[in-house]
């Protein structure tokens, strides 16, 4: 297979990790800025990724496989090399956070050709361009044979692919959990050990429940008792955990709001339902983005 990898931050890296050793495959890694060493850390072992990253669109080969490893508000700036290499590409996957994953590509490929994906995959930066795995890789996309087609790109333990017969249902659910957590800790500026103090505890479960009541009115089939497993996971979680969202923050760099609680707001104005306290989220890290 011909696989080309747009994005090579901290999931392209996981992934471009577990496709490379596929001895079958042919790996072309794509990023805005140049990357001359690609390195990762599983299982305290390091990695040389040796494909070359590139930054030159120009020629591009037919590809198998393109998959996007961009977030929600790097798309538009992206776009004119997502034509080129969209155009290039049988099968598209988009491996990002929240919801409408296809929403963006809608105007230069057909549905069908695309993939909706959700990964769990905690990797962090140690610097000068290492990441490190911290374990083994979950992606989550629609049963279909699209989505079977993509399971078959990866045959490692360390990168799994499971295919849902509910996408809906397992992206609102992530959404619920992260937005929350993610807007708690940016806010903050803090790790987990603000939830040591209660009023922490019940604003978590009241943005929640409010993300939730907006799942299932969008669908979601989310079970009864979901909020009290998600709180119970949270008082689980060690002191000095983050979230991508306060990663992003500390580091200066844009935030996934319009990905997280940006798109609860909108799906809830959709549907005439109230949601002030992810309307509230949105209105002050609205103005971190802007800065």
């Amino acid at each position: 297979m011909k696989i080309a990898i747009l994005g090579i931050g901290a999931i392209g890296t996981a992934i471009a990790n577990q496709l490379a050793k596929h001895s079958a495959h042919e790996l072309y890694l794509y990023n805005r800025s140049a990357r001359p060493d690609l390195s990762i850390k599983v299982n305290g072992q390091a990695s040389l990724i040796k494909t070359p990253v590139q930054t030159s669109f120009d020629e591009i080969p037919n590809l198998d496989w393109l998959i996007i490893c961009l977030k929600e508000h790097q798309f538009e700036a992206a776009l004119p090399t997502l034509h080129k290499l969209v155009n290039q590409a049988q099968q598209i996957a988009v491996i990002r956070n929240g919801l409408r994953h296809k929403a963006p590509l809608l105007d230069i490929v057909a549905e069908e050709r695309i993939l909706e994906c959700l990964i769990d995959c905690p990797t962090q930066p140690l610097g000068n361009g290492v990441y490190e795995q911290l374990r083994p890789g979950i992606i989550r996309a629609p049963q279909s044979d699209l989505g079977a087609a993509f399971k078959g790109l990866f045959n490692t333990n360390e990168m799994q692919v499971v295919l849902s017969d509910d996408f809906k249902t397992e992206s609102w659910k992530k959404l619920c959990e992260s937005a929350a957590l993610g807007a708690i800790l940016c806010l903050s500026g803090e790790t987990c050990w603000i939830f040591e103090d209660e009023r922490l505890q019940r604003l978590y479960a009241d943005l929640l429940n409010e993300s939730i009541t907006v799942a299932r009115a969008d669908g979601a089939k989310i079970e009864e008792g979901f909020d009290e497993q998600m709180l119970k996971k949270l008082l689980a979680y060690p002191p000095h955990k983050g979230s991508s969202m306060l990663t992003d923050r500390l580091n200066g760099r844009a935030i996934e709001l319009g990905a997280k609680n940006g798109i609860i707001s909108k799906v809830a104005k959709e549907q005439g339902t109230a949601t002030p306290l992810n309307d509230l989220v949105v209105a002050l890290l609205s103005h971190t983005n802007a800065s």
